[in-house]
């Protein structure tokens, strides 16, 4: 976003050519040249947007806060929890005796799209005369600034700030600093969006309603979580907070607000789950309410649950995340592939259709946002059946490929990756092979694919950084050069998915053996880890952007995290995830907001773990990377 600056004035100001600002802005010119949404004339240019009046109330549970300061906050581009401005700053805006506010317009919106929230601080929530609660700091995540109108009512309680806290929890710091690497702004933009769906800002109940038909959230963990905060938010902020506090103290150190808090819970939701269950009230303002402590305190939203299936998803395999946040999936059935927004809106209600889709597992998609889809069997103009084929679909769901693309050894193929130089490997079943296609689709590896009979029954492929494919096989995995020289490594019982981090070190989920294997980039086994006790069946692993593992347990109906440096378990002893309706998920992959996203392959729905890992770039072009 840049420098901006604000400078008091009179009624509905211009900040940009008030007459009287005029000596302090050109002592700044050097600074503000570029920068400041201003042009050399001191007039305004199209980079800024004049605000509108709103209003809202702040409640402690659902009694009001009086007296409670109100800080309009431009999420900041600077890096990850830096840079938000408060656009009403050096005003001051506190809430009446019945909790309400009005910001009369006098700011000025970065840019329309610029992400803006609401903060609330201090107040009496309903204490004698002159008490102030200085540990109250609530949030309310709002959107783009310019679609805040006149019309824009705001309610900012206990469950807003959840839901705030948990979709934005990779881009705040402490104190209520919102902000993201001026690279991710995409990434930011859809985590406000996802908030949104958890709760409704207009009323503060879960869940919003910008969520899509058949969605389902876990607004029950939701309001257990405001209840959580509400005997803090509701105290005088002594000894009322203790449990809290105790509770959500991390490494990092003993929270001083509900807003910190919160924003720790997210982060350990697996540590002191119990004692954070029982810092709340036992009848607590928001209802219902979760009777017993969970699993853990992740929060999750589950799409595509409306009759018919939503987005056409029929038996959803692997998915794939292109560079809007939009996931595409291959379906087994239907031959048709689904997509959905970054806050689960079906582009279209009954999927994309295409000639050459047939029993579709595999999916990715390239650096021109184009999806690469693997088709165990094969249709032809005479409708006959064949032995697999490539189809590619353009970002608008085009289906570019026709019949699809069966050069270069493609066989029964079940997995896709794209590289960053823009070729498309294949892992090729049905010929123990490996496939190497340019982006046009005309093949680089031969008649017969690359390795031909060495890459037995292979189900998965992921590259390195430096171009060479690893695919997962029958008892190991293969690593493939673009030449095509071959390298096979023993290390599994019965490998299902595979990925690489940025050391190098590849990533094997051994589907028979309930384990998780790591190689080192030489091929030797690092690390063998079980998990869920032995009955997971793991089958899609991805890695987030600091580096650590996730994996979707297929039997266990779990999702399980572990540390990418020493593999160790980090994730409950059941895995993360129980409070949402998994149901055999396949595919797993991060986005650019640090969400997860799973296919159910025995539900026909997407679950979306919110806000739980690492933010990568997307589309993923070889070992993920920091956005």
């Amino acid at each position: 976003m840049g420098l901006f600056v604000f400078i008091s004035g009179q009624g509905h100001r211009n900040r940009c050519s008030t007459a009287g600002a005029l000596a302090f802005t050109l002592a700044l010119a050097p600074l503000l040249i570029g920068l400041s949404g201003c042009d050399l004339s001191g007039v305004a240019t199209s980079s800024v947007e004049h605000g509108v009046a709103l209003q809202g109330q702040v409640r402690g549970g659902q009694q009001p806060v009086n007296g409670a300061s109100i800080h309009l906050y431009a999420a900041g581009s600077a890096g990850v929890g830096a840079g938000a401005i408060d656009l009403l700053a050096p005003n001051i805006v506190n809430t009446d005796a019945s909790g309400d506010f009005n910001i009369t317009g006098d700011y000025v919106c970065p840019t329309a799209t610029t992400q803006v929230y609401l903060v609330a601080r201090g107040g009496n929530p309903g204490l004698v005369s002159g008490e102030n609660n200085s540990a109250l700091a609530m949030m309310a995540a709002l959107g783009n600034c310019g679609g805040l109108t006149n019309s824009t009512n705001i309610v900012v309680n206990e469950a807003t700030t959840v839901a705030s806290a948990w979709a934005l929890s990779q881009f705040m710091s402490a104190g209520a600093i919102v902000g993201s690497t001026s690279t991710n702004t995409t990434g930011l933009n859809n985590a406000f969006a996802v908030a949104n769906n958890l709760v409704d800002t207009s009323t503060g109940l879960a869940p919003g309603s910008a969520l899509p038909n058949g969605a389902v959230t876990e607004s029950t963990k939701l309001y257990t979580l405001a209840d959580v905060l509400a005997p803090c938010v509701n105290s005088n902020g002594g000894a009322a907070c203790t449990p809290l506090f105790a509770a959500a103290t991390t490494s990092q150190g003993v929270p001083t607000n509900t807003l910190d808090a919160a924003l720790n819970i997210v982060r350990n939701p697996a540590a002191n789950v119990s004692a954070v269950f029982n810092a709340g009230a036992p009848q607590g303002p928001f209802q219902p309410v979760l009777s017993t402590k969970p699993n853990d305190w992740t929060i999750s939203i589950t799409y595509g649950g409306c009759t018919p299936a939503c987005g056409g998803l029929n038996l959803p395999g692997s998915l794939a995340i292109d560079s809007g946040g939009n996931v595409v999936v291959a379906n087994y059935f239907g031959g048709v592939i689904s997509k959905f927004s970054p806050a689960g809106v079906p582009a279209s209600a009954t999927g994309f259709p295409g000639l050459g889709l047939s029993q579709s597992y595999g999916i990715t998609i390239d650096g021109s946002d184009n999806a690469w889809v693997t088709n165990e069997q094969s249709v032809t103009a005479a409708n006959n059946h064949h032995s697999g084929s490539i189809s590619e679909f353009s970002s608008a769901g085009v289906e570019l490929s026709g019949y699809g693309f069966t050069g270069g050894g493609v066989y029964y193929p079940l997995a896709a990756a794209a590289d960053s130089t823009g070729v498309i490997w294949v892992a090729d079943y049905g010929s123990s092979a490996a496939t190497l296609l340019a982006d046009d689709g005309s093949a680089i590896s031969g008649s017969g694919g690359y390795g031909a009979s060495t890459l037995p029954f292979t189900t998965a492929v992921a590259i390195d950084a430096s171009h060479n494919a690893w695919f997962a096989v029958q008892a190991g995995a293969v690593r493939v050069t673009p030449a095509g020289a071959v390298s096979s490594y023993s290390c599994c019982t019965e490998p299902a998915g595979i990925a690489i981090d940025l050391a190098g070190n590849v990533w094997v989920a051994d589907y028979s053996a309930s384990a998780v294997v790591e190689l080192s980039r030489t091929g030797s086994v690092a690390h063998r880890v079980t998990v869920l006790g032995g009955n997971a069946g793991p089958q899609g692993v991805a890695i987030d952007g600091a580096g650590n593992v996730w994996v979707s347990n297929y039997r266990g109906n779990a999702l399980v995290e572990l540390a990418g440096s020493t593999a160790t378990i980090l994730s409950p002893s059941q895995g993360y995830g129980l409070g949402a309706p998994l149901n055999e998920p396949f595919g797993l992959a991060v986005d650019a907001s640090g969400n997860l996203w799973l296919s159910n392959a025995g539900g026909n729905t997407l679950t979306q773990i919110v806000g739980l890992a690492s933010p990568i770039k997307t589309p993923l072009l070889g070992p993920p990377v920091q956005p």
